[in-house]
């Protein structure tokens, strides 16, 4: 198998599509669409979200119970969706014969379809851009310039930490301007820092570490990271209740040292998904180790951690294998329902006090709220 930074190559399998949806060109037909009837019902489509509430169900408010009708119709649309996929990838791979394919847009960020069309066997492998919907578009107009310069380099992207990073003046002046809430304690070194956040994650603290420069992204791939223990069942609804805010149904991403990734997810070895892009198994003899990261299908929203690109996350998954028998933690991005991703030294700070998270590990500094 070649190195794949996307998706690896997946076994062959073959996939039903009803004619009735798709047609042979590869394209498929949303006949609920025609309830779009001027410019600005096909904007944002409320023709046809009309009639979905009139004769599927109606909206659910947020604060409201999930039903299992809702759970029903979020799994039909699902299929929906994984159907259109697998027919537009089955008939370029017919068309076109080439065993490799990118995918872009937003679409491509949905994890669940991209684990089915690595199931489905249909490309030897599957790139998927870690920033796919609308926000990749800069990267993009970035590439195009660089190609007119004669400047760009034809290779495969390391995992995107393409944003800021903050000279150590700045983490003074944030720790200087919380000063009277923090109780902070200096670690001399990468290892130091690694074996303290490994021992809170071990004894089920939840942390935040912050270190090197931003991911560029919609996720958070150890740079801008909170992160806890997968192996306890409340573990899920602790962060959610800390900090994320979001629905009790929704397990947190596992992250995993690319070695240690076959043992724990039906994965082979050496395959990379540094990106947190698809959905694969939880080995079954494992889920009830793992019921912080698993969904109830048995799947996970895996990320693979390797030395080579992501070294200084992969030295704390090694610290935190020393300690629990894992390298593997719960990662989810450093921020509040609503908010972006911290960047600075100071909105991690001014974050950390403000959620229920109980350390922050700031580049070499350990940070507690004073009591």
């Amino acid at each position: 198998m070649s190195r794949t930074i996307g998706l690896p190559m997946a076994s062959s399998k073959s996939v039903p599509i009803p004619e009735s949806s798709v047609r042979n060109d590869g394209t498929w037909k949303v006949p609920l669409l025609r309830h779009d009837r001027n410019r600005v019902e096909r904007e944002f489509h409320l023709g046809a979200r009309n009639h979905l509430a009139e004769q599927l169900v109606p909206p659910r408010s947020p604060d409201t119970s999930i039903d299992p009708v809702h759970e029903d119709v979020a799994a039909a649309l699902q299929q929906c969706l994984d159907r259109a996929i697998l027919h537009l990838c089955t008939t370029v791979r017919r068309l076109v014969g080439v065993p490799r394919v990118a995918l872009a847009g937003g679409v491509a960020l949905n994890t669940t379809a991209n684990g089915r069309l690595l199931d489905a066997g249909i490309f030897e492998e599957i790139y998927v851009q870690p920033a796919a919907a609308d926000d990749g578009s800069s990267l993009g107009a970035a590439l195009h310039q660089s190609a007119l310069a004669g400047e760009v380099v034809n290779r495969r992207s390391p995992v995107p930490f393409y944003g800021p990073s903050h000279p150590s003046g700045q983490v003074d002046a944030a720790l200087q301007a919380f000063a009277d809430q923090i109780d902070v304690t200096p670690l001399s070194s990468l290892d130091d820092t690694c074996e303290a956040a490994a021992r809170c994650i071990a004894d089920g603290e939840v942390i935040a570490w912050y270190r090197g420069r931003m991911e560029f992204g919609p996720r958070a791939l150890g740079h801008r990271s909170i992160l806890s223990d997968p192996s306890r069942p409340e573990m899920r609804d602790r962060v959610n209740a800390m900090v994320k805010l979001r629905e009790a149904f929704r397990p947190f991403a596992p992250a995993v040292t690319l070695e240690q990734a076959p043992r724990w997810f039906d994965v082979a070895a050496g395959a990379e998904y540094p990106y947190m892009i698809a959905n694969v198994q939880v080995r079954e003899g494992h889920r009830a180790e793992l019921p912080a990261v698993t969904h109830v299908d048995g799947s996970a929203r895996i990320q693979t951690v390797s030395s080579v690109d992501n070294a200084d996350f992969h030295a704390l998954l090694l610290a935190v294998g020393r300690r629990t028998g894992r390298e593997l933690v719960l990662n989810t991005s450093f921020n509040v329902k609503g908010q972006p991703i911290v960047n600075t030294p100071h909105e991690a700070v001014e974050t950390f006090l403000g959620t229920g998270i109980e350390a922050l590990f700031l580049e070499n500094w350990l940070l507690r709220k004073r009591q």
